[in-house]
């Protein structure tokens, strides 16, 4: 049903009095709690001297757990707004790493650690919500964390990673008929200042309807996020984490 015809249905109905109008129609509340765990690979430094993620340390995978809650409404020209949080933890040693942070140098053995949070808060629009649904909008992520080496018995580095970047989003579903299964794209991206940013998952979602206004879901797919960072707070990367996620989905 579009927009319109949301509006067109919500005016009849509270002007005659007699026909039913769904809840979602008017407010609906969808959330998500996700499991990821990513490979990473890549660098991060110094352009031209940077350390290799993949090649020169033991462990690349990541931790994260993330959370969604996006508010939909049928007010028109009035975007729906969208909150997603996802922290990602990595840390791994290396007995042969060089490469420089900052402005320290470090080889040999080296512990090395990224804690990092991106937080998005979008701005979108229903472009079609039937069989096929669509959204399209502008997401404000904001990057916060650490990113640290050190040499055994040497110097170490500490670099703080902060900034806001604009990122165009999109969202298409397609509905499986009389399966409950849906097959999905969402992504966001951007080119900003010498930095780019590619964050898109695919996804296969089974939802049931446990009670008259709350469906259950259960996702899984996979996410690929692209961190080409130029010089953002004296910290570069070209790093890739990519790997399969399992999510647990509510829709009110």
């Amino acid at each position: 049903m579009t927009r319109t015809l949301s509006i067109a249905a919500l005016g009849l109905a509270l002007l005659a009095g007699t026909q039913p109008v769904q809840a979602d129609t008017i407010f609906g509340v969808h959330a998500g709690a996700y499991l990821w765990r990513p490979s990473l690979s890549g660098t991060i430094g110094q352009s031209g001297d940077s350390f290799d993620l993949s090649a020169e340390f033991d462990d690349s995978s990541a931790d994260s757990e993330s959370v969604l809650v996006a508010v939909e409404h049928f007010f028109p020209f009035v975007p729906n707004l969208m909150f997603r949080r996802t922290p990602l933890d990595w840390s791994a040693t290396s007995s042969s790493a060089t490469g420089t942070l900052g402005s320290i140098s470090l080889s040999g053995e080296v512990d090395a650690s990224i804690d990092l949070s991106a937080t998005d808060a979008t701005f979108y629009y229903e472009l079609l919500d039937n069989w096929v649904s669509m959204d399209l909008g502008l997401s404000l992520r904001r990057l916060d964390g650490t990113a640290s080496a050190q040499q055994r018995g040497g110097p170490s580095e500490t670099l703080n990673i902060n900034g806001t970047v604009p990122m165009l989003y999109g969202h298409a579903r397609f509905d499986l008929p009389f399966t409950g299964l849906a097959a999905g794209l969402r992504g966001n991206m951007t080119s900003y200042r010498s930095s780019d940013l590619v964050d898109i998952e695919a996804y296969l979602h089974l939802e049931v309807d446990l009670l008259p206004l709350v469906d259950i879901g259960i996702e899984g797919g996979l996410r690929r996020l692209v961190l080409n960072l130029d010089d953002l707070d004296d910290f570069s990367s070209e790093a890739t984490l990519e790997g399969a996620y399992i999510a647990i989905t509510g829709h009110f």
